[in-house]
């Protein structure tokens, strides 16, 4: 399918009732019947990544703005403050919501609480605070105390933790969306390592930045995926770089040669990559004149070889679902949804 704005075109835009608007903070993110069918079936929701990011290119997409380097993006604080425990993520699915917590000097036997997650990768939630959770047996991990002066986009795990060994690599990568650092992680092992966040600085100057050379900055990550045992980040200019691990440290390896943005011009897009049938998928819901419609829909298979972007035509009897904090690829066929299709909700109240 040409997933853009042709006849041929199936994106399929879902609208949310008044009683689903004022459950935004439902995680997951998706369409009850679907949250239905990975409860009854558990090993789906270990297809369920967090949420994509919004880019506003326009007059800004062949250069970096020295004026405001900021990424575009709601940052996620780890301050204990009152507005933030006012929104928590409530979890949606209804399997394994009992569970032991330690609360107050003494084990609680109670629900899962009002945690406010901040990613979801390979079956396993990461909830602000510092807590690792698999929702599907119950088992979690406690990560080091998060530095709260450092900002948080969100976070994905490399590979899947199971089964667990002394020697794995399994890593939990952060993106802060600045340069210093430019991401945090932390290496889930049962060996002697240092139980504290590993930050890593930048130091690459975005080759996508059009700026003259002295007023280039580096590398601001704003998205990421795990994929067998590698991380694959986006930057703030669509540039594509290959985070793994070298000697117990995550290292930036390789840079893709061609910049990840849409085929056509628009006001604004954006972007969410997602596991599919052993590929690397990047969507693109593209607003061309107007940020309240999405005007046309791309998605694209990442090359891991030459690490590449090739625009992708059909989904066969794939679906893709993007909600507010999550994404998804599912087999429509056994989901009960149409082929080929791109389903997506956009903003709060559309």
């Amino acid at each position: 399918m040409g997933l853009n704005e042709n006849k041929k075109s199936k994106i399929k835009q879902v609208p949310l009732s008044s009683k689903e608007d004022n459950s935004q903070n439902l995680w997951p993110d998706l369409p009850q019947q679907l949250v239905q069918l990975i409860a009854c079936e558990s090993s789906l929701f270990r297809d369920i990544c967090y949420k994509g990011v919004t880019k506003s290119w326009r007059e800004e997409s062949y250069k970096c703005s020295s004026r405001n380097p900021t990424p575009p993006l709601l940052k996620v604080s780890f301050h204990d403050n009152k507005s933030a425990e006012k929104q928590p993520h409530i979890f949606n699915i209804a399997f394994k919501q009992l569970g032991f917590w330690y609360c107050r000097r003494r084990w609680k036997f109670d629900r899962y609480p009002k945690l406010h997650f901040l990613g979801s990768s390979h079956g396993l939630l990461v909830a602000k605070g510092h807590d690792l959770c698999d929702p599907v047996s119950g088992s979690g991990w406690c990560l080091p105390p998060w530095d709260s002066r450092n900002p948080f986009i969100c976070a994905v795990l490399s590979s899947s933790p199971w089964p667990y060994n002394p020697k794995m690599e399994c890593f939990v990568l952060v993106l802060t969306g600045i340069s210093h650092p430019a991401f945090v992680f932390y290496q889930i092992s049962g060996g002697e390592k240092k139980y504290a966040w590993i930050k890593e600085d930048c130091t690459i100057v975005d080759p996508n930045c059009s700026e003259p050379s002295e007023r280039r900055h580096f590398m601001l990550f704003t998205n990421a995926i795990g994929f067998k045992g590698k991380f694959y980040a986006l930057s703030l200019q669509g540039t594509l770089a290959v985070i793994e691990n070298i000697d117990s440290h995550l290292r930036i390896t390789a840079l893709g040669k061609k910049r990840a943005i849409p085929s056509v011009s628009s006001m604004h897009f954006r972007e969410f990559m997602v596991e599919s049938g052993e590929e690397v998928l990047l969507v693109f819901l593209i607003c061309k004149t107007s940020s309240n419609i999405v005007d046309a829909v791309e998605v694209y298979r990442l090359d891991v070889d030459k690490l590449k972007w090739m625009k992708t035509e059909s989904l066969g009897d794939r679906a893709l679902f993007s909600g507010s904090n999550c994404c998804m690829s599912v087999s429509a066929s056994k989901a009960g949804c149409e082929r080929n299709c791109v389903y997506y909700t956009h903003r709060s109240g559309d």
